[in-house]
């Protein structure tokens, strides 16, 4: 599959992400896990046909995003991960390929997980929501997209775009922020590579 869609990956400093995790694991797991679980990421999308791109706003990231052959977007100041994303467009735009934003922390994701969602976003908007009511990857391709994370998004970014296709995946789903996650992700055998991470 020649790399048609730009799949990018906004990722916060390691050092400082996952601190919902904080009664569950140090910060030095924390710092390690966030890093797997990007890389994970990453290559799933990879595998998948997509061009990588990492959004970030920290040297340090965008120095590893660079290290693994990685495309590296800045961040802006402004705008948060609504920003983010935003530039994600653009540059798409800017290449003439499709685009997809997708969360950093999807230990569960696997490149037969993204395949269908890059294959509907050639000709329209793709929503997958979290498991809590979030969205954990947005794809498609044009300029016109608007977006508004934060809580319950995927329901602000489905009235916006009512005819957007909406793929359901435990895969794509399962998001790590809390313990409780932590414990869905451990339960399922696609978590098992987390296990030996979390000494």
């Amino acid at each position: 599959m020649s790399k048609t869609v730009l799949a990018a990956i906004p990722i916060k400093p390691f050092g400082v992400a996952k601190r919902r995790l904080a009664d569950r694991l140090d910060g030095a797991t924390r710092s390690r896990v966030g890093r797997c679980i990007a890389a994970r990421t990453a290559t799933a999308a990879g595998d998948a046909g997509a061009l990588i791109a990492v959004v970030t706003g920290d040297t340090g990231v965008a120095a590893w995003a660079r290290a693994n052959g990685y495309l590296a977007i800045p961040e802006t100041n402004a705008g948060g991960l609504d920003g983010a994303a935003e530039a994600v467009v653009a540059e798409a735009a800017r290449c003439h390929r499709t685009w997809a934003v997708i969360h950093a922390d999807l230990p569960l994701i696997t490149p037969a997980a993204l395949a269908p969602v890059f294959e509907l976003a050639t000709s329209r908007s793709v929503l997958v929501p979290s498991h809590d009511g979030g969205t954990n990857v947005i794809a498609g391709s044009g300029t016109a997209f608007r977006f508004a994370y934060g809580r319950a998004s995927f329901h602000r970014h489905l009235a916006a775009y009512p005819n957007s296709s909406v793929v359901t995946d435990v895969r794509l789903a399962l998001d790590l922020d809390t313990g409780d996650d932590l414990t869905r992700v451990l339960a399922h055998p696609l978590g098992a590579w987390l296990a030996p991470l979390l000494g």
